[in-house]
């Protein structure tokens, strides 16, 4: 397995090796609306969550490209 490259890669390691990529990937379609204020919660949790891991995943919830980047790389299938 390769490290992760970015914070953002963190989250999507994580979401598969819980097995909850599917649902990551849903919540952020039904939830589209309500993203820029889930990213403005993660940069309020950030002291607990850590700067880093909270930040990048608040970013792409801002950012509708990134959204849709996150989206497609939680639902394709993980390299081998």
């Amino acid at each position: 397995m390769r490290p992760p490259s970015t914070d953002l890669d963190a989250w999507i390691e994580f979401a598969r090796r819980q097995r909850l990529a599917g649902w990551a990937a849903f919540l952020i379609d039904s939830l589209e609306p309500m993203a820029p204020l889930g990213a403005q919660m993660l940069y309020l949790l950030e002291p607990v969550l850590g700067r880093s891991a909270a930040r990048g995943l608040a970013h792409a919830l801002e950012d509708g490209k990134a959204r849709a980047e996150l989206r497609r790389q939680l639902n394709e299938e993980p390299p081998a």
